[in-house]
């Protein structure tokens, strides 16, 4: 099966033969041997040019997100009858729309030949707005890649990782960092390390520091470029390639990626192989989302051997660490009893890392092949006609 996914996340058109080095839907195309296409290039299309440019493919498979409901109608329309959508985002996020958005978003579920979601307990929410097949599909997680990054437990920190700040209206960066602080006030850890937002990171880092009783970090103005682009929709590809390699060229210069306030470590986000080098060294996660998100962090934290005490917001988190997973984002007291359990009992904390090192498997990219396949076995409707390469 010729398949095609497009997203607005600013990866580079065409053969997806790498994986993007990120964890993101857009692997999809990596697994399937398919084709990405972003929202960027296709939006500068006509209709016409549009049908013309997704003609090829047997599937295309559209992010839906409520922020490009428009952008995700149009490729629908262009490829009637052999379009599908892969849920991105917040479960909640269609409250934010108007009416009629909300509205175009269940229009949307209507109109394509099967809805893939990444929250296995939300099927049935979306199966009741459409009469259109909705599967539960996680997307591949590139573990090898992940496992590059893993640091012996002997040779790490004693660190508490909070991946987020108090920046962001569903992170709940706020209780995670009090569980966090509990666990430094107690002698439990020695440092602290949060990953800030770059748009926000002047105002979140001296925030934190003054929550946490330190000294205000002193830092650089840095321009809001990120949010900016994002705002206006504007393909910054091509300024990301610029920027990339004149990193490349200045790479004898040595530039610091954290910003230190005694034990408090304070990163900009990046990319997802960066972030992977400085959580490694971490001995364990401290995330109170309050999401319907797919878990990203407890993905991270089972192939790096790190305990993640979260939530059961996200899909991945119950399924890689059950015993370290909270029915409530606000009960900080479990929360810390169960951080204060991993780091008092090696024992504990060694089956907890070795179920998620197992379970997270899974979750790979040969093992989605063969979930996919299985999928599309069980729909007749996405099969294909005469000359189609099969998955």
């Amino acid at each position: 099966m010729n398949i095609c996914f497009t997203s607005y996340r600013p990866f580079p058109d065409g053969r997806a033969h790498q994986p993007f080095l990120e964890s993101d839907p857009a692997n999809i195309a990596y697994a399937l041997d398919g084709t990405y296409y972003s929202f960027y290039t296709l939006k500068r299309q006509s209709p016409r040019q549009l049908c013309q440019r997704l003609q090829p493919y047997d599937l295309v498979i559209a992010e839906l997100s409520p922020a490009a409901l428009e952008m995700t109608r149009r490729i629908i329309a262009a490829r009637d009858g052999r379009a599908a959508t892969y849920s991105e985002g917040h479960l909640a996020d269609y409250q934010h729309g108007s009416p009629s958005q909300q509205l175009a978003f269940v229009q949307i579920l209507r109109s394509t030949v099967i809805n893939w979601v990444y929250w296995e307990k939300y099927v049935p929410f979306y199966r009741a707005l459409t009469p259109r097949p909705v599967e539960y599909l996680p997307y591949p997680y590139l573990l090898d890649y992940a496992h590059r990054s893993f640091v012996p437990l002997e040779q790490r920190s004693s660190l508490v990782a909070v991946p987020s700040g108090l920046a962001g209206s569903t992170r709940n960066g706020l209780a995670s960092l009090t569980v966090a602080q509990r666990l430094l006030e107690a002698g439990l850890v020695e440092r602290l390390a949060c990953w800030l937002e770059p748009d926000s990171f002047d105002e979140d880092a001296r925030a934190i520091a003054t929550l946490l009783g330190k000294p205000k970090p002193t830092l650089p103005r840095q321009i809001p470029w990120r949010r900016w682009l994002l705002k206006w929709r504007i393909d910054y590809r091509a300024w990301l390639h610029l920027k990339s390699n004149l990193g490349h060229r200045r790479a004898h210069t040595p530039i610091s990626a954290v910003t230190q306030v005694e034990n408090l470590f304070f990163y900009r986000r990046t990319g997802w192989q960066k972030y992977l080098t400085q959580l490694a060294p971490a001995r364990i996660i401290v995330d109170l989302n309050n999401r319907e998100t797919v878990g990203r962090n407890a993905l991270d934290g089972a192939a790096l051997g790190i305990p993640c005490v979260s939530t059961a917001r996200t899909d991945m988190q119950a399924r890689l660490f059950p015993a370290t997973t909270l029915t409530d984002s606000w009960d900080l007291h479990g929360a810390f009893e169960l951080c204060a359990q991993l780091l008092r009992d090696p024992n504990f904390y060694r089956q907890v890392v070795a179920y998620a090192a197992d379970a997270v498997r899974q979750f790979d990219v040969v093992p989605f092949r063969a979930r996919f396949a299985d999928l599309v076995a069980r729909h007749p409707e996405i099969e294909v006609g005469d000359g189609a390469r099969r998955v």
